[in-house]
């Protein structure tokens, strides 16, 4: 009933009785533990540095564009672009959602 009332911000019954149990047999700390599998590779600074340089010289870019220069998934680069760096597509150019590092570098370039 509870878990119907706050939905997925809930843990549910069989969570809580599985964490419960986990705490009972001595874990003390609620992160998660390391997972096994392979880490992502394509997520890194790097890759954030480079469609950000690529963004800011041509506003224009596709998100397909980008992943095939890059050779990266195109979901990936969403990811970079909307969720990291906070960019969205305004009339066919991808433009910050708050003018943070794109609206410094406009005002260093002098006016032509």
């Amino acid at each position: 009933m509870v878990q119907k009332t706050y939905g997925d911000s809930f843990m549910s019954r069989t969570q809580a009785y599985e964490w419960y149990k986990s705490f009972k047999e001595g874990r003390e700390v609620i992160e998660d533990f390391p997972r096994s599998g392979r880490p992502s590779t394509s997520n890194t600074e790097e890759n954030m540095a480079k469609i950000k340089k690529i963004v800011l010289e041509d506003r224009r870019m596709t998100e397909r564009k980008i992943a095939r220069d890059l050779n990266i998934s195109n979901r990936l680069v969403h990811h970079i672009l909307h969720d990291i760096l906070g960019m969205r597509r305004v009339a066919t150019r991808l433009v910050p959602k708050h003018l943070d590092f794109f609206a410094k570098k406009i005002l260093k370039e002098p006016i032509t």
